[in-house]
């Protein structure tokens, strides 16, 4: 007896997204030829598949006859992680790092080309920074998380924001010459964290860390202290707050 069952899946996508996987996973451009080995598909198939994500603009040709992932792929990407969804999985660690610490404690991403504070904790001692509101957002360049969301954005991205918002001097200590910030972002890189040394608020001072997903930031935790005791407790500041970062990121990893 036949079984009229039919497969949710339709192959083709699969297939397409198979190849999108492979691509991503390389090292640089990757050739019809050996997609065609590592699918164990026939070579004319790979072909059709690779030009129609050519045409759609999900895949370009490399300079040597490999694929590359296109325009497009960044664009979904951006507007899968702005969409907010996969952040909610990160108000646990983020509420452990207030505790933890004591001190107040947020949670930042991109949002509809902005930088966005998107969940926050408050600390327990008695002298604390006060809370940031929910959905805070604008002068990135004077603050930790802002500052490390910048410096790992893509340069196109980093480039727009700055375009569009003006360096305004909020403190004695923030900066607003682009070379300036332009070296602090590469500092920042090296060192997998920001600093925020009374750049947006007098008497504040920040560490923020980034929570890597899917071989994209994600986010940024961001831990605020009065700055009377900031250099004392600065070392395990950040201990905690790597720590509260890598728990996030086991998150996606599960």
């Amino acid at each position: 007896m036949q079984d009229d069952r039919r497969s949710p899946h339709i192959a083709s996508v699969a297939k397409a997204f198979r190849a999108l996987t492979l691509i991503a996973d390389g090292t640089g451009a990757t050739s019809a030829k050996d997609l065609a080995s590592m699918m164990k598909s026939p070579l004319p198939t790979v072909y059709h598949l690779l030009n129609t994500l050519v045409a759609e603009g999900v895949l370009v040709r490399g300079e040597r006859h490999g694929y590359l992932l296109g325009p497009r792929m960044g664009a979904l990407a951006d507007a899968y992680f702005e969409q907010g969804e996969p952040l909610e999985l990160l108000d646990g660690p983020l509420r452990k790092l207030a505790s933890q610490t004591g001190e107040t404690a947020y949670l930042s991403a991109w949002r509809h080309g902005d930088l966005e504070v998107v969940s926050t904790a408050e600390g327990s001692h008695a002298v604390r920074v006060a809370q940031l509101q929910r959905g805070a957002h604008g002068h990135a360049h004077a603050r930790a998380s802002g500052k490390l969301l910048l410096a790992l954005a893509r340069p196109g991205q980093r480039d727009e924001y700055l375009a569009r918002n003006a360096l305004v001097k909020l403190t004695r200590n923030t900066m607003t010459n682009l070379a300036d910030l332009e070296s602090d972002f590469a500092s920042t890189r090296k060192a997998g964290y920001a600093v925020d040394n009374e750049e947006f608020l007098d008497e504040v001072s920040c560490l923020a860390a980034p929570i890597m997903g899917f071989g994209h930031i994600l986010g940024a935790y961001t831990v605020s202290c009065p700055t009377s005791r900031f250099a004392r407790v600065r070392d395990e500041l950040l201990k905690e707050l790597l720590a509260a970062c890598n728990e996030a990121e086991q998150l996606f990893d599960a």
